[in-house]
């Protein structure tokens, strides 16, 4: 029978080819929408049943000096206690803190002890509560009278953040500290006092918080100063809405852009209308050492051949990659991980041995270097192996493009092995996005970013919030600006009033 010279030969192979380019998107396809099954409604957890040179880093200290923050504080615009004793741990029973007050109940037995040797005691200690409540401080100052009519003779009131304003410097703390550290919208908070039998307006709330905030800007400023000057800063930016009338949906998305201090434990929110790369090139014009990041194009192409900035990356995102190419391809995806996972374990010893950056240093030379240098060599041998869109073969792209930034942790001990630090630092804005949505305005927002930079500074330095911001409150006014950086949460410990204590 004649075919029409049609060659059943060529059309049979192009039909063969285009079920496998199909098969290649369907399986594509099925692999994005697991991933984001896993995201919806999964377990989120990972853990499975930019160029540097050897010679480019020197071993110096990448934090900064109290004599240069001394020095940063100067050019700033004017606008401990002993750990407490462990108790022996009970039989699935918490233990409670030695520090608390006791109040002691004793209870006799109810048959008559007449005759009776008392031979012990047993007690038992339960967790009891006093709620919060308001009192009214009365500041009495006796007026006297100079000798001869000379004058009259006064006592000075305390400085104020609102003078002649009724809060204290212990409730606006309070006030920030329930918002930004606790997530509780001043709504909330005002309906609480209510209940506790302070009425307070809604306008007079956020006045307070608001006016908090603006005697807190000199020290914004130097924490922003002593942050840009360190050598080594991890960087991150996270979403948050704003309200604003001049958006058609009258919501604005704007950024948080985050730059963390390991060294020094501070953190610096800077809030951006945008995520375009103006934010951290603005932020980080003066800047010279390194910066460790995500795979977020933007700071490739600011800082990937910087003269000035090392560009290093984080591993944690790297190993996600190859925690979503498992079901592709698992024993070498697997292979990578238990790789990775030996990196993991050596950052552990080190951190549970409590050990000095100089020695981590020389463990990660000689334990780290080896596994990463086999890991190297794997990328490089496997990087054509499967397809450019499948998950092993983004992820093998992925890490191999940024190796030698990904590596570069093992030539500082100060440096981290992943950018998690800073993540988490990003938690309690997470909570609070949950909890009041949006900032108010723009301007809100500029304060948002700098109370989350003291909290969170705060918190990576293990001070208590609220006592930390109630004392700068009471002390900023009158603190002399040289010594600024003395009221710094990584400082405060150290130059708090012996008083106060």
């Amino acid at each position: 029978m004649e075919n029409g010279g049609k060659d059943y030969k060529k059309l049979y192979e192009e039909a063969l080819l285009t079920i496998s380019e199909k098969e290649h998107v369907i399986s594509d396809q099925q692999f994005e929408l697991d991933k984001l099954r896993r995201h919806l409604f999964g377990f989120r957890s990972e853990k499975r049943t930019g160029n540097v040179g050897d010679d480019q880093l020197g071993l110096f200290e990448l934090g900064v000096t109290k004599s240069v923050q001394e020095e940063l504080s100067g050019s700033v615009s004017a606008t401990t206690k002993p750990a407490p004793k462990k108790r022996a741990k009970g039989k699935g029973r918490m233990s409670l803190p030695e520090e608390l007050r006791r109040e002691e109940v004793v209870i006799e037995p109810s048959e008559p002890i007449e005759g009776c040797t008392r031979i012990g005691e047993e007690v038992t200690e339960v967790l009891e509560v006093v709620p919060a409540s308001f009192y009214v401080k009365r500041y009495i100052r006796p007026k006297y009278a100079r000798p001869n009519g000379e004058g009259i003779i006064i006592g000075t009131l305390p400085d104020r953040v609102i003078e002649k304003g009724l809060p204290s410097e212990s409730v606006i703390a309070q006030m920030t500290v329930d918002k930004y550290v606790y997530g509780m919208p001043l709504h909330r908070q005002i309906d609480k006092y209510t209940k506790m039998g302070v009425r307070i307006p809604a306008s007079s709330a956020s006045d307070w918080v608001m006016r908090g905030w603006e005697q807190l800007r000199p020290l914004w400023e130097l924490l922003r100063l002593v942050v840009t000057n360190q050598k080594y800063l991890q960087v991150d930016e996270t979403p948050i809405k704003v309200l604003d009338r001049d958006n058609k949906n009258g919501i604005h998305q704007g950024y948080m852009w985050l730059y963390h201090a390991p060294v020094d434990r501070l953190v610096l929110f800077d809030y951006r209308k945008g995520r375009d790369q103006s934010g951290p090139k603005e932020m980080l014009a003066d800047f010279r050492g390194i910066i460790q990041t995500d795979g977020y194009t933007v700071y490739d192409s600011l800082y990937g051949s910087h003269p000035d900035i090392h560009l290093t990356f984080c591993m944690a995102h790297a190993r996600r990659k190859f925690v979503d190419a498992v079901k592709d391809d698992e024993k070498q995806a697997n292979y990578v991980l238990d790789q990775m996972g030996k990196l993991y374990i050596l950052e552990a010893q080190m951190r549970d041995g409590a050990m000095g950056w100089e020695q981590r240093t020389v463990l990660r030379k000689e334990q780290a270097e080896p596994v990463l240098n086999t890991l190297g060599k794997w990328l490089e041998e496997n990087q054509y192996r499967y397809r450019p869109k499948s998950p092993m073969g983004q992820a093998i792209a992925y890490a191999h493009k940024r190796w030698a930034g990904l590596s570069a942790y093992v030539l500082h001990g100060q440096m981290e092995i992943d950018n998690n630090l800073v993540e988490n630092a990003v938690r309690p804005l997470a909570v609070g996005r949950k909890a009041y949505l949006f900032a108010g305005s723009h301007q809100a927002a500029e304060m948002t970013a700098a109370m989350y930079s003291f909290m969170a500074s705060c918190k990576k330095n293990k001070v208590n919030e609220f006592d930390w911001l109630k004392d700068v409150f009471e002390r900023i006014q009158g603190h002399k600006q040289k010594d600024l950086y003395q009221l710094l949460p990584s400082n405060w410990e150290q130059y708090r009033p012996k008083t106060n204590q």
